[in-house]
């Protein structure tokens, strides 16, 4: 069968089974047929999805529109001249197979059909765009050296002319113009006259990095078509476009309704205050399994809602679809229920059963052409389900593959690179929104998995179905049928969710304000946007703009991040030294305060700052990076020169103005009364995008990746920034009010009232006299807290008063900063903190207080020892901030040694930026808690493993619970682990730990422990069998009992082998000694590890700080750095080795007096064998001195006082 005619069929049966099915009400599928050990959907989520979508729906799905492809639709545009209109929703350009070409993407209005169908426009002949920067004098390129020969701009036109045959430019275009330039590149003059040169951009790029005797800099070598096309014809985000005499496409390019040519972009203009047409929105699911053999993913069910008109600049529908469609396919092992056709059938399912995988996809590729959906969404969509797609289209060689996207193409890119840029691409011309990446930027949840969501967002539970348990569905019709809806209940939640967050309109929005490419939008990352912004700014003041850097940070200073921290992150990794300083943190006066506290905070700090003192690229007179000589001593870089008040505003800070103002006026719409719900929707999401917008500028200025990264203006923001919180704090203190903290844009004030009004009084009074100040820099009042427990810098709870009017008020709980807020902490640790903050806030008298907390903590001691918690409590969720592979420290790491083993058993991959849940677990091992940690179906399914309850009590509760209580009277870490049911003994003051483990020695205590005690924690000495490769693992001389008892090395542990290992002498002592010395070298390392095992902190660095018990780590700065291999544990461990190959001492010890005689007569040559072992061990330790006390210094003391 020819391909073209199986797509063709496969449309047809899906049609003829939508026209069959749709009309037909739905059955509720009864609970008897479903699986007994699932969560029903159907009585969980309302109705079933079979043959009916809600009670009130009506199916809407258009007829398709039949469009003249032998003309064009034309409108008549604002100046007569008949235009084609459409809508641009997507842009796409391929720089290396059509340079110089944009497509662009969109819908057009159809009058005859009275509808809005798809069209794609190609803008042609885009030209690339270069100026060259004309030196003063010529340049000598081989010397270097400047001659006294002036440069004229025909000098530089002549240069280029004889350059361009090198670089292969058969034809250009030059003039002379006047540009502004205000950037970081030293000795390029802020005015100048430039040659502009035009050449077509099928001819090869110039290098960046191009010099000439008569030019220092040629600038825009790089910039893509796309962004000199949007900024030249002033496109921002997607608007309605007329095209200037537009051609017919001799052949097809992409899979539209409709498609044009425009063969200059002058020809296209701009229409404003049109509005933006209804879309086609797809949200699709899909369940895969992973094949056993080839360890791909392989597809078998896939699910679609789809609404034909979503409207962008309204509220939702209250129903989301219009439609659906599943299709279903089988895993290779396995075969379709006898029954399951009738089973469909019966349930009035609109269900395509597909025999193959490859059926399953060429109907859903032909789906979505007839379809023609502009939005794809999706959960995960461009990290999982648009790559598994195309990988099983290639796989299974399905044709057509580029209809997953809407432009022709045959050739599939390469998949699976960094950053999924071939995924991203193959769907231009359809937007893709993926729910978890705009979940992460609009809410905080503690991990962006689909289940969190829908429970955070929709309240809605959701079932879920690991992908090794997908094949048991195949067992029989009810369990197939029931794994269908859960993939067309995915489907739904997406959309719901993608509704809930307004995502598009939001989208849209804040691509309109940027005027960058909506898909981008949607894929998240506000670098982009806010470079946009500046782009279009600077380009309509015709300055040049700074040139794109790729995979490299902007303008790298020499030794700019060189710099090092003295301390490690929580993972190990080098903490490198900020570039420039931030926002001050005042000094908090930790306690407990219940009386109101005041916080004042300044509105949009940054922003503020940078319109109030016109800090700008072309206000702020810097020294170029480059040129600035640094000197030894030279700690903090120059800040500079505020710019002179008279300066006409700058471009930073006149964008800045213009997103605040129109932020203004929207929210005084908003204000309207009887206002249209959907307008008012409508007005809200502006104002956030504006707000979202004008709050990310700052960013770009300290962002060292970004285009637009200037250090030293962004050093003079938070410079500024710092200054103010300062000169607010005194003049606050001069007003006899007591700041009991500060951070960057915000202080609190002690009161010391209990009357409301007048704390009110008082803030607004300092409000005054702060804003007298400035001109635009705003203080106000941010709340009241009735009470605050202060613990340390960014750490506080307190009770934030909400008023209610006539001196009422109610309260709310605020937590900033503390462990319970945080994704890492298990939610029986929330938990447990969030009571005792309660308590402690709580008007209840202290002793009240203490009684509850100690209550509850005996509780959760008891109820975690007898296993009565449930299982989700003790999950820690963790972000991955890489993708697992990339990390250097994995086995320490348990979130990524958790990531590791997820991507290990097939399925859904976990990549940088998802969050991975663990429990630490009991397995037998003596294994750190980080290494014991594991997925949370690994312990429900995996034998031998158990909670490790002591570890969740000691290393989750204790810590949370100890460092809230830490300012209160009466608490200590002693009396939590007691109540706790720890053993109170490891929670001592650290000063009586260093005085316990230094009179070890003297108290004969070593003496007193077995030999299995004392070597407990030693590492099991190991040899391979030469002859049949076992591994053999020896702890002791000898083995066995009675009259089974024979030496450890006589022979091989692997039974079938008969090889004796003591007729490889040589190769064991080799091998012990390279033990040996990997544990001398492990010592001689010296890393050392914090005590305090919630903080984690491993470091080789000594810090400066030390207490009397040692040196204090310099990430918690309260607990003390202890060897992480000591010079005790090293000298057990070779202890251990000479215990292990010590024949006299084991005869003694262990043999009785038959026995003795019996090996001393018998076993004459091992004997030898394992005194020369322990004779390399003794040569060793005879050059430690850890075992020997010198007496002479011993007594010294008593000598020197004769």
């Amino acid at each position: 069968m020819e391909l073209g005619t199986e797509q063709q069929q496969q449309e047809e049966t899906a049609v003829k089974a939508e026209t069959e099915t749709e009309a037909k009400p739905g059955v509720k599928m009864e609970p008897k047929t479903e699986p007994e050990d699932e969560v029903l959907i159907s009585g969980m989520m309302g109705d079933s999805c079979w043959g009916k979508m809600e009670e009130d729906e009506v199916d809407e799905s258009p007829v398709e529109v039949q469009v003249d492809s032998s003309q064009l639709p034309m409108v008549e545009g604002a100046d007569g001249e008949t235009v084609f209109r459409f809508y641009w929703l997507d842009a796409f350009e391929d720089q290396f197979n059509r340079p110089g070409v944009v497509y662009l993407f969109g819908k057009v209005w159809i009058e005859s059909a009275k509808a809005h169908v798809s069209c794609c426009v190609a803008v042609k002949n885009i030209e690339r765009t270069m100026y060259f920067l004309p030196r003063e004098r010529k340049v000598n390129l081989a010397t270097g050296e400047e001659t006294d020969v002036p440069v004229g701009m025909m000098d530089v036109y002549q240069e280029f002319n004889s350059l361009s045959e090198k670089y292969k430019i058969m034809k250009f275009k030059s003039k002379k113009v006047e540009k502004n330039y205000a950037f970081e590149i030293p000795d390029v003059p802020t005015q100048c006259e430039y040659l502009e040169v035009r050449y077509s951009a099928e001819m090869p790029q110039l290098p960046s990095d191009l010099k000439g005797s008569t030019f220092s800099h040629v600038f825009g070598t790089n910039t893509s078509s796309l962004e000199h096309f949007l900024l030249s014809r002033k496109i921002r985000g997607p608007c309605w476009l007329d095209v200037k005499t537009p051609q017919l496409c001799s052949q097809p390019m992409s899979w539209c309704k409709v498609e044009a040519i425009a063969l200059r972009s002058d020809l296209i203009s701009v229409m404003k205050d049109l509005p933006p047409p209804p879309l086609v929105v797809m949200s699709i699911s899909l369940k895969t399994v992973p094949n056993p053999k080839t360890h791909h993913n392989e597809i078998v069910s896939l699910a679609a809602l789809i609404h034909y008109k979503f409207p962008l600049d309204k509220a939702p529908p209250r129903i989301p679809y219009q439609t659906h469609f599943c299709v279903v396919s089988k895993p290779t092992d396995c075969i379709y229920p006898y029954d399951f056709k009738d089973a469909v059938k019966k349930k009035n399912g609109i269900v395509e059963i597909a025999a193959t995988e490859r059926t399953l996809l060429g109907f859903f590729l032909a789906k979505l052409h007839k379809i023609d959906p502009d939005v794809l969404v999706g959960h995960d969509i461009l990290g999982f389900d648009l790559e598994v797609l195309l990988q099983r289209i290639n796989m299974c060689k399905v044709p057509f593959w580029s209809k997953i996207g809407r432009l022709r193409r045959a050739n599939m890119p390469k998949l699976g690179g960094r950053g999924g840029f071939a995924e991203k691409s193959a769907a231009c011309g359809r937007l893709v929104c993926d729910v978890e990446i705009s979940a992460k930027e609009l809410i905080r949840c503690k991990s962006y998995h689909l289940t969190e969501l829908a429970a955070q967002i929709l309240k809605t539970e959701r079932a879920v179905v690991p992908p090794e348990n997908i094949r048991n569905f195949y067992s029989d019709s009810p369990h197939l049928l029931y794994l269908l809806e859960l993939t067309w209940m995915d489907a739904k939640l997406i959309l719901q969710i993608m509704c809930e967050l307004n995502v598009l309109p939001l989208a849209l929005q804040i691509t309109n304000i940027a005027g960058n490419v909506l898909s981008r939008t949607l894929m998240g990352g506000r670098s982009e946007r806010n470079e946009y912004l500046l782009l279009h700014a600077f380009h309509e003041k015709n300055y040049i703009v700074p040139d794109k850097q790729f995979m490299k940070k902007h303008q790298h200073e020499p030794g700019e991040d060189d710099d090092v921290d003295a301390g490690k992150s929580k993972s190990g990794k080098v903490r490198k030294k900020a570039a420039y300083a931030g926002g001050l943190v005042l000094e908090p006066k930790i306690g407990f305060y219940d009386k109101f506290i005041l916080l004042l905070d300044f509105n949009s700090l940054y922003p503020s700052i940078i319109q109030e003192f016109n800090i700008c690229f072309t206000t702020v007179q810097r020294e170029a990076s480059s040129s600035r000589k640094k000197t030894e001593d030279d700690d903090a870089d120059e800040i500079p020169e505020l710019p002179d008040p008279d300066l006409e505003m700058g471009v930073l800070p006149k964008e800045i103005r213009k997103l605040v103002e129109r932020r203004r006026q929207v929210k005084q719409l908003m204000k309207q009364p009887d206002l249209n719900p959907d307008l008012y929707l409508q007005y809200d999401i502006r104002q956030k995008a504006l707000k979202l917008t004008a709050n990310s500028m700052y960013g770009c200025l300290g962002f060292s990746y970004s285009r637009f990264y200037a250090k030293p203006l962004a050093a003079l923001v938070t410079h500024k920034g710092r200054e103010i919180l300062m000169h607010t704090k005194d003049m606050v203190q001069k007003m006899n009010l007591d700041v009991i903290y500060g951070d960057t844009d915000s202080i609190m004030i002690n009161t010391n009232s209990s009357n409301l009004d007048e704390v009110f009084k008082l803030g607004n009074k300092v409000k005054s006299e702060v804003n007298k100040l400035y001109r635009l820099l705003e203080l106000d009042i941010d709340g009241v807290f009735k009470s605050l427990l202060l613990l340390k810098k960014k750490k506080y709870a307190a009770l934030m008063v909400e008023p209610q009017g006539d001196g009422r008020y109610t309260t709310k709980q605020e937590l900033k900063g503390l462990d319970i807020v945080r994704r890492d902490w298990c939610d029986l640790a929330k938990e447990c903190g969030n009571y005792v903050i309660g308590q402690i806030l709580s008007d209840q008298n202290r002793d009240t207080i203490l009684e509850n907390i100690q209550q509850h903590l005996i509780e959760v001691g008891e109820k975690v020892a007898n296993g009565s918690v449930p299982l989700n409590m003790f999950e820690i969720h963790k972000a991955l901030t890489k993708d697992p592979q990339d990390y250097p420290d994995k086995k320490s790491l348990p979130h990524v040694h958790v990531a590791l083993w997820i991507n290990s058993q097939g399925g859904r991959k976990v990549k940088a930026g998802d969050t991975v849940s663990y429990i630490i677990c009991q397995d037998g091992s003596n294994l750190a808690a980080s290494q014991r940690a594991y997925a949370p179906e690994q312990l429900q399914k995996q034998p031998g493993l158990s909670l490790d309850t002591q570890y969740y009590l000691s290393q989750q509760v204790h810590p949370v619970v100890g460092r809230i209580c830490e300012p209160i009277e009466g608490i200590d870490a002693v009396l939590i682990a007691t109540w706790l049911g720890l053993d109170p003994g490891q929670f001592r003051a650290q000063q009586r730990q260093q005085r316990e483990e230094e009179s070890d020695g003297f108290l004969g205590v070593p003496a007193q422990l077995t030999d299995e005690e004392r070597y407990r924690d030693c590492e099991r000495f190991s040899f391979t069998c030469p002859e049949c490769g076992t591994e053999n693992i020896y702890d002791s001389v000898f083995e066995g009992a009675g009259s089974v008892m024979e030496p450890s090395l006589k022979r091989c542990c692997h039974v079938p082998c008969n090889a004796s290992p003591l007729h490889h002498t040589v190769q064991i002592s080799n091998k012990l000694l390279l033990d040996i010395r990997r544990h001398i070298r492990k010592y001689y390392s010296g890393w050392l590890l914090c005590e305090d095992q919630a903080c984690g902190n491993r470091t080789r660095r000594l810090p400066i700080a030390f207490s009397r018990s040692g040196p204090i780590c310099p990430v918690c700065c309260k607990s003390t750095l202890k060897p992480e291999y000591s010079e005790k544990a090293l000298y057990n461990q070779l202890s251990f080795y000479r215990f292990v190959f010590d024949w006299e001492y084991a005869v003694t010890k262990v043999l009785q007096g038959d026995e003795k005689m019996k090996f001393k007569k018998y076993y004459n040559e091992e004997r030898e064998v394992y005194k020369k072992l322990k004779a390399v061990v003794d040569r060793v330790l005879a050059s430690s001195s850890y075992s020997e006390v010198n007496l002479a210094k011993l007594f010294q003391a008593f000598t020197s006082l004769k």
